[in-house]
């Protein structure tokens, strides 16, 4: 996961969107459950900014950072539209009212991987459960949900959010591509909560992303290997200092927000202390 500025997607509105999105919002007000899900149903119009949220990414999912070229990519309702599921400290699921009044808001928009926003099973792993984001909105016990977006900011969220700055260092990953919480439950036992809870949510170890993730971070751990046994030379040639500019060239590309799965080589950098530009 790494940062998304969502405010760009306002300069990429196509025309006329935001005054249909207005109508719309101002059409399920005073209607009824079932008459808001007729409104949805005739008029998604979030999946007419699918291309947007894209380009905001070079394509990849904003959860995940994989690039979906086979398969579909979800809009998603960071805050979900229909119903919000809870989940307690007991685990179960508790359901309240969705947030239609931010169905047609593009800031509560986020591009995501059918993986990531829709219930699945992991079918080339042994576990049956499912994962994935589908209505689940949890938040922290006790705190009340937003009935409005005044109190938006009073909400205190489980979910990892990719526009929110802070929240894509809570995760880490290992040489096997298994993303795990940045950090521990005994100093910072509410972030380790959030960022275990998002990545079943998301299903960010799905076991085919684990794979691509391990093959990134073994890629990006030759490229260190390499740059170390050149470092460690007593007398360097101008053929040493060139592959030295080419590989730090090539570990900032693979850094890059653009680069798929740019986290892993940041996590592979990291974990190795190699010197980089930040």
């Amino acid at each position: 996961m790494r940062t998304i500025n969502i405010l760009d997607v306002e300069n990429l509105l196509p025309d006329g969107w935001v005054e249909r999105a207005k109508d719309l919002s101002n059409q399920l007000v005073g209607k009824s459950k079932e008459e808001r899900v007729k409104i949805f149903k005739d008029n998604p119009i979030w999946q007419d900014l699918l291309v947007q949220l894209k380009q905001l990414s070079n394509n990849k999912c904003w959860y995940s950072e994989a690039q979906e070229v086979m398969s579909d990519m979800d809009v998603d309702h960071f805050r979900p539209k229909m119903e919000a599921l809870q989940i307690n400290i007991n685990g179960k699921k508790i359901v309240r009212d969705g947030y239609w009044w931010l169905a047609y808001d593009w800031k509560n928009y986020r591009l995501s991987s059918i993986y990531s926003n829709r219930l699945r099973k992991d079918k080339h792993s042994v576990d049956k459960q499912s994962y994935g984001k589908g209505s689940f909105f949890p938040l922290r016990e006790g705190c009340n949900a937003a009935t409005c977006i005044d109190e938006i900011d009073d909400e205190i969220i489980l979910l990892l959010d990719p526009i929110n700055p802070n929240d894509p260092d809570l995760l880490f990953f290992t040489e096997e591509g298994m993303a795990i919480p940045s950090v521990s439950e005994e100093e910072e036992p509410w972030n380790f909560q959030r960022a275990n809870i998002s990545i079943d949510l998301y299903h960010l170890n799905h076991t085919p992303l684990k794979e691509a993730r391990q093959v990134v971070w073994n890629y990006c751990q030759r490229k260190i290997d390499d740059l170390r046994e050149i470092l460690r030379k007593a007398h360097r040639t101008s053929r040493d200092e060139e592959r030295i500019a080419n590989i730090r060239q090539d570990l900032r590309e693979m850094i890059s927000k653009n680069a798929e799965f740019s986290a892993v080589a940041l996590a592979c950098i990291e974990k190795n202390k190699i010197r980089m530009a930040a």
